[in-house]
């Protein structure tokens, strides 16, 4: 009995060391899976961009009105993705191409990123710092390395895009980014199509005059 009790001590201890290295090397998979899925769904906005005269794809904040389709069913044929022609289809296509690894939802509705809104305002209808300049096509984004394209949402439902305009101070923005997804930091996709990991406050932080949403001060 003794022996046996011994043995399992052993198994417990080596258990309690083994377990979080693996857990540590799945979520670093996951990550680096999140970083290679955002870095194709930027190249697919810069290939849409070159077919419609430069311009981004749009959100749900304005693809409808402008009878659009949202970002990501934009997006989806310059990934290769298969045709979907039923909400089951969708779904497959969702999670496959647009749905962050480490990200537990499977719903398309609940997004694993969302879309940088500054890209779609106008001075006849939003209030913003910048106006009346706006930055529908990549060649109006003055520091396209600095500005935010992408970033990682919460699970709320149709929220493809973050209204990123409206933030007074960084507890503003932790209701919808999820900003620690990835070991205490996300992934963010910038509009030249480059990907980096950064903490939330390294891309917005009004009290230290950081804002990389917005594309008229984003350094």
């Amino acid at each position: 009995m003794a022996e046996i009790l011994s043995v399992s001590a052993i198994v417990a201890i080596l258990a309690s060391l083994v377990v979080p290295g693996w857990n540590r090397a799945r979520e670093q998979t996951r990550a680096v899976a999140c970083v290679g899925k955002l870095k194709a769904i930027g190249m697919g906005f810069q290939l849409y961009a070159q077919d419609h005269e430069g311009e981004f794809p749009r959100s749900f904040h304005s693809a409808g009105a402008h009878r659009e389709s949202g970002w990501s069913a934009s997006v989806a044929p310059y990934l290769g993705a298969p045709s979907a022609t039923t909400p089951e289809e969708w779904k497959l296509v969702f999670n496959r191409y647009f749905r962050c690894p480490a990200d537990p939802a499977t719903d398309p509705s609940l997004f694993s990123y969302g879309l940088n809104v500054f890209y779609e305002l106008t001075p006849d209808g939003d209030d913003y710092e910048g106006s009346p300049a706006t930055w529908r096509r990549l060649l109006q984004v003055p520091h396209p390395s600095k500005t935010t394209l992408l970033a990682e949402t919460r699970p709320i439902p149709y929220a493809d895009h973050f209204m990123c305009h409206q933030w007074s101070g960084k507890s503003a923005a932790r209701q919808v980014v999820d900003a620690e997804r990835h070991s205490k930091k996300s992934n963010y996709l910038f509009a030249d199509g480059h990907v980096a990991v950064h903490a939330l406050e390294e891309i917005f932080n009004p009290d230290n005059h950081i804002n990389r949403w917005n594309p008229s001060i984003a350094r």
